[in-house]
């Protein structure tokens, strides 16, 4: 099982920029392969990211919690997909969100000075992160305020399931509804006008 799952590491390295066999099986040997229980915490408001995660199987989501208690959803990661707060990690001070487990997941981390130091030592690695920022960063929030000020919600949830085909058998709809920033009974208006 552990090759198939450094195996799935490695194409997903190269699919984010091609790395030097030699570069990447350093940079290989430093992800800790772990797995933990749906409805584990990742990460919690208040604390430091401390880790960037590989996902290898598994579904994810990215909350905060208001003054009020009441919970918003952010952002969701599944399968093969990479798992991080940017800002806190690239910062290193505490988080605005949480990162939950919605599955029973398996993933591969490497702690934060780790890829510090693999960036100050491989050039190349140091490309391959720029790409990593701008695919996973940059444009996802870039998506998410065009897709707040522009779609519907129709629209953002037809896109929400292009992006994640099984995310309505995975994840609650409370959770999609709170990521949409709608009802849960417009969420079912919106999927029963579907069928």
């Amino acid at each position: 099982m552990r090759n198939k799952v450094e195996t799935n590491l490695t194409s997903y390295i190269k699919s984010i920029n091609p790395l030097p066999d030699d570069i990447l099986e350093d940079v290989i040997s430093h992800f800790q392969h772990l797995e933990f229980p749906k409805n584990y915490f990742l990460l919690k408001q208040g604390n430091t990211c401390k880790y960037l995660w590989f996902l290898v199987k598994g579904a994810v989501r990215y909350f905060y919690t208001n003054e009020d208690g009441k919970e918003s959803n952010v952002w969701f990661s599944i399968d093969k997909d990479i798992v991080c707060d940017a800002p806190s990690f690239a910062s290193q001070n505490p988080s605005n969100e949480n990162i939950q487990l919605l599955e029973d997941s398996e993933l591969y981390a490497i702690e934060y000075n780790d890829l510090k130091n693999l960036l100050q030592k491989h050039h190349a690695f140091a490309l391959w992160h720029i790409s990593l920022i701008e695919k996973y960063y940059i444009t996802q929030i870039e998506d998410r305020i065009s897709d707040l000020q522009f779609l519907t919600s129709k629209q953002r949830y037809e896109k929400l399931l292009a992006q994640f085909p099984t995310i309505s058998n995975r994840v609650s709809l409370g959770h999609i509804s709170s990521y949409l920033n709608i009802t849960q009974e417009t969420l079912s208006r919106i999927r029963s006008g579907k069928k």
